[in-house]
């Protein structure tokens, strides 16, 4: 009979807990009660050395100083609500004349999340977390319960799973804001990482970064990514960088709808979702005074966020997808991290 090792500990940072999910095959997630947020995702190598493939912090207080959204959960809706309103409803301005992640008063990425249960099988081990947010908050209306369950397992699956529940007709989007960088440790940028992504098309966004409702092509532009191509030469040619919502290929195989590659580490990422989109932002141009994973300053293409959601702005375009939700169609929010 095997033996099974799979490990939860919990530690206390300053006011946040930290829940560390270890498998049997050396892999470890570390996920945080503030922001529901994903900490690290520790993975070995090629030649077995384990290192975190995502950005963030070694300290809880640095969560709190810097609000870029490292590792969090983005809700009630990731992206941006053209001129922060819906059927009526003013929601919170920030991201002027828009609304933006949720908003931020509070920012649901940057407040506690309760501990509902931990779970432990021979086969997985995971997280349960919730935030209430009261109708009204950020404008929206809607007492909106928000579950997010953390899972990993013995085959190096790694599932972020979003409940909601409503109490009357509102808006969910939630995304999970990882950026990632599979040389581990912030050890190089991501230029030399390869992406595939299963996408014909890209939604086209305007100087405010919000969609026109316009879909592209992406045949002959560097955001064609439905084969694996080099990340750096991609955005050599894209002087602003990426921070582009993919419009997703209805699925037709088993394969992951975005792929990443680090040729030198050897380590492997796939990506499946039960979105529409996943919006790519490769950090261009965002330098920061700060250290990431207490090793090094932030610094232009350190890290690759993928946040897979619905299509940003998605009320105000009939065919981006639908994200009311009411209380008799509870909604979830599916996304699978395959490491290896």
């Amino acid at each position: 009979m095997e033996d099974f090792n799979m490990e939860i500990n919990q530690q206390i940072h300053n006011q946040a807990t930290w829940f560390t999910l270890t498998n049997d095959h050396n892999v470890s997630v570390i996920i945080s009660d503030f922001g529901a947020t994903v900490v690290a995702i520790n993975t070995p190598d090629k030649n077995g050395h384990v290192a975190n493939i995502t950005l963030g912090f070694m300290h809880s207080h640095s969560y709190l100083q810097h609000h870029d959204y490292f590792g969090a959960t983005v809700a009630r809706v990731a992206g941006r609500l053209a001129n922060a309103s819906w059927q009526g409803h003013q929601l919170d301005i920030n991201s002027t004349p828009n609304h933006m992640h949720g908003g931020e008063h509070p920012s649901l990425s940057y407040t506690h999340w309760n501990l509902i249960k931990l779970i432990k099988t021979d086969s997985q081990i995971g997280v349960v977390l919730r935030y209430i947010s009261p109708a009204g908050e950020n404008g929206y209306p809607g007492r909106l319960s928000i579950s997010a369950m953390f899972v990993l397992d013995q085959k190096n699956k790694f599932t972020i799973t979003y409940f909601g529940n409503t109490s009357e007709t509102t808006l969910f989007n939630p995304t999970t804001h990882i950026y990632f960088n599979l040389s581990g440790n912030a050890h190089a940028v991501v230029d030399n990482h390869e992406i595939r992504i299963n996408a014909d098309t890209i939604a086209e966004t305007d100087a405010n970064k919000l969609p026109t409702g316009k879909f592209l092509s992406v045949a002959d532009m560097p955001y064609d990514f439905r084969q694996p191509q080099n990340l750096g030469l991609a955005l050599s040619k894209l002087p602003n960088g990426l921070d582009t919502p993919f419009k997703l290929n209805p699925q037709s195989s088993l394969q992951p709808q975005l792929s990443l590659k680090d040729p030198e580490s050897g380590r492997k990422l796939g990506i499946h979702t039960n979105a529409n989109s996943f919006i790519v932002f490769s950090t261009t141009g965002f330098e920061g005074d700060f250290l990431v994973d207490g090793t090094r300053k932030m610094t232009s293409q350190l890290g690759l966020a993928i946040e897979p959601q619905m299509l940003p702005d998605a009320p105000n375009h009939p065919n981006f997808g639908n994200i009311v939700i009411t209380p008799d169609n509870p909604m979830i929010y599916q996304t699978a991290y395959t490491l290896n």
